[in-house]
This record gives C-alpha cells, sequence and structure tokens, in this order.
C-alpha cells in the first residue's frame, strides 16, 4: 500500500505534534459516534411522537430495545479490524461513518413510517457503523504512540464520553426550548413539542457528517519507517505475567499467525489463542459486570427522572454535567493504567474507567499486532447486556399491567 499523504504530512511535524493530531481527529469522529449515551435523553421524546403519529400502543418499554440493536456495534469492530487492515484505516472508518450517519438520517424518515424501521435506522444501521468508526479511530491513534496506550485511550474515549454533555442539552434545545413537562408516566404530549423530533435526526446527521469529513483527513497510520521507531515495545512486568501465560504456546503461535515476544521485540498473540485463554474470559466476564449498570444509567436516567423532577432542560444539563467528569476521567484513569496495571485499577473504579482499562488491558495481554480484532471481540461481552436489559424492562412492565 502506497504511503499515505497525510501521513507523510505529518512525519514533518514533531513526534508529539503528530500525536495530538492524530488524537484531536479521532476525538472528533468520537464525538460523533458518541451520541449512542444521548439515547436516554431523546427516549421521551421518541415515544411520545411515535405514540402520537405512528403507533398509539408503541411504549417506552418497546423502544428500549433500540439500544439493544445498537449494541451489534462489537461485532462490526471485528469487522473494523480487518477492513482498517485491508483498505487502511480512512477507508474504514469513512465507511463505519457513512453508515452509522446515513441510519441517523433516515431515523427522522423512519420514526413517522413504524418501529421496524426505526429500530433498523437508528438501532442496526446506527451501530454497526459506530462499531466500525469507533475501533478504526481509537486503533489508529495509539499507532501513533504505541507506548501509551492508556492515556491514548483514555484521551480517545473522553471525546466518546464527552460527546453526550454537548449533544444532549442540543437535542432538548431543538425539541424542548419551552421546557414543556412530561407526564407522570414519561411521555410528552404538547403537539408543538413532538412534531420537532424527526428534523432533529437530519439536524443532528448534518453535524455528524461535517465534523467526521474532519477528523477523516488524519485517519492514517504512520509510514513505515515511522512505524519502525515506533513499535519498540519494552516488557515491563505487565507483559511478562502474559508473557509466561502464552509460553506453552509460543511454538504453534511463531509457526502459524506470528510470535509470542521472547527477544523484547513487538509482543502479539494471534486471535486464536487469545480466545482459547483463560485471562481472555476472566477480561469478558469484568467487562460484562462493569457495563450492565451503566448501560441502565444512559438509556433510563430520564424516563426515571422525569416521575418527579418537572424541569426537562435542568435534566439535560445534569446528564451534561455528569457526562463532563466522566470524560476527564477517563483520561486520568487511562494514564494510571500506563504506569500501573489493570487489576490495580479496577479495584478502585469501573464505570468512568471501562473504555480506556479493557482495551489498554486487551493490548498489554494480546499484543498490539491485532489489537482492533482482539479487541472486538473481547467487547462482545457487551451484546449481552442490551437483551438482559431490554427483557428485564419488558419483564417488569407486564408485571405492573
Amino acid at each position: 500500500m502506497p504511503p499515505d499523504f497525510a501521513a507523510l504530512c505529518l512525519t514533518k511535524f514533531p513526534p508529539l505534534a503528530r500525536v495530538i493530531i492524530v488524537l484531536c481527529g479521532a476525538v472528533i469522529i468520537h464525538l460523533t459516534i458518541g451520541t449512542y449515551h444521548t439515547y436516554g435523553n431523546m427516549l421521551p421524546y421518541i415515544a411520545s411522537y411515535m405514540r402520537n403519529f405512528t403507533d398509539s400502543s408503541i411504549t417506552l418499554e418497546q423502544l428500549v430495545w433500540v439500544p439493544n440493536f445498537q449494541g451489534c456495534f462489537p461485532f462490526s469492530m471485528v469487522i473494523g479490524g480487518i477492513l482498517s487492515t485491508i483498505f487502511g484505516p480512512r477507508k474504514a472508518a469513512f465507511f463505519g461513518c457513512a453508515i452509522m450517519t446515513t441510519g441517523v438520517f433516515l431515523a427522522s424518515w423512519a420514526i413517522t413510517v413504524s418501529l421496524g424501521a426505526f429500530l433498523l435506522t437508528y438501532g442496526v444501521m446506527f451501530g454497526f457503523g459506530q462499531g466500525i468508526a469507533y475501533v478504526t479511530a481509537v486503533n489508529t491513534a495509539i499507532n501513533w504512540a504505541p507506548n501509551n496506550v492508556g492515556i491514548i485511550s483514555g484521551i480517545v474515549a473522553a471525546g466518546f464520553g464527552l460527546s453526550s454533555s454537548i449533544f444532549a442539552p442540543i437535542q432538548t434545545l431543538i425539541i424542548n426550548p419551552e421546557n414543556y413537562k412530561a407526564t407522570t408516566s414519561g411521555y410528552f404530549t404538547q403537539k408543538e413539542l413532538v412534531v420537532r423530533v424527526p428534523s432533529v435526526f437530519s439536524n443532528l446527521a448534518v453535524y455528524y457528517g461535517v465534523m467526521q469529513i474532519i477528523g477523516l483527513i488524519v485517519m492514517c497510520d504512520p509510514p513505515n519507517e515511522v512505524c519502525r521507531s515506533l513499535y519498540q515495545f519494552p516488557l515491563s512486568n505487565n507483559y511478562n505475567c502474559t508473557k509466561k501465560l502464552f509460553e506453552n504456546q509460543t511454538a504453534a503461535t511463531d509457526t502459524n499467525h506470528g510470535k509470542s515476544d521472547t527477544d523484547g521485540e513487538e509482543f502479539s498473540v494471534n486471535t486464536l489463542s487469545m480466545l482459547k485463554s483463560s485471562t481472555f474470559y476472566y477480561l469478558f466476564a469484568a467487562l460484562f459486570c462493569c457495563s450492565f449498570y451503566g448501560n441502565m444509567y444512559y438509556n433510563l436516567y430520564k424516563t426515571y427522572g422525569e416521575t418527579f423532577i418537572d424541569d426537562d432542560l435542568f435534566m439535560a444539563y445534569a446528564f451534561s454535567s455528569g457526562s463532563i467528569i466522566n470524560a476527564f476521567s477517563r483520561i486520568f484513569w487511562g494514564f494510571l493504567a500506563d504506569r500501573t496495571n489493570f487489576q490495580l485499577n479496577a479495584m478502585f473504579v469501573c464505570l468512568a474507567a471501562t473504555h480506556a482499562l479493557f482495551i489498554t488491558a486487551s493490548v498489554k495481554c494480546f499484543g498490539s499486532k491485532n489489537k482492533s480484532i482482539n479487541y472486538g471481540y473481547l467487547i462482545l461481552s457487551t451484546v449481552s447486556l442490551p437483551v438482559f436489559f431490554s427483557s428485564n424492562c419488558l419483564c417488569n412492565c407486564y408485571k405492573v399491567c
């Protein structure tokens, strides 16, 4: 593959400047795909519109299945890693961003048609594109600073978390500038409010598209000569424990798929060996436990809060404030992850550190070569969460009924 023009331009800058520029591009992309976390803010608006204009039988509980379909993004993370390897990070990220943004744009039409159409556009298309763009952007940023996986992934994840603090108030100001109150059951009945809901998706799609085009400019891997100087992974204590875990598999790994590090070179474990290791399943179970309550908070905070809080704008700004703190804490925990280890950090924090800690743990345990695909398999643990979460909501609904 010929050298990327943007990558060649980046080599003209000092090393730190290169990393900052690529980080900015990755963060901009993550600011758009991180709007996944604003679904809880949109849920009452979407349900209110569909009950009034699409299908009067639609309920909040049924619409909780939308993030379930958005949860397909771990599958597309694996696909994103493969696409990035074959076509390069910019084309892979463009493919993901295009699908996600198209899904958001089409949601403005789908919400007027049926729940199924809305699930397909704002659920499946959004989630599929999001996963490809997510893993490609963070992987590209790490490639420019491979010895600082924690802080780099923490900064990119901060963009993902910061997204909701920007777009949740924007959504509320577009749809409910008068700050109308919801009913005690969580629905809005004001016609002038609900008619604004479809247009917010097309408006957001335009914002996302412009931001993604800017970020895609610097989505490129370093040239080969720069790669050789960057990928000098000295084995720290964190790597040594994993190295011992895979010593029995070294021969097979060297012969068939690559090599595990025994000479202080780049440490790498192929995906098949990773899936056979107990370390992978320990991380898999830990990620499942760390993600569950976060998903519940993001998706239901507003629906629950509006049962006793009448101020819709207050809810948006409160969520925004929490998202800002969450975003900056990801950088802090990523910084610590580079200097300590996964176990020490995970003993003290889970929710704010999930995105920074687990990708760092994945790279430290299984190496950098296949990090996109390996992390995609690891984050598959979150796929079962929406199913459990949505099923639980429906069961509780039927009990009440």
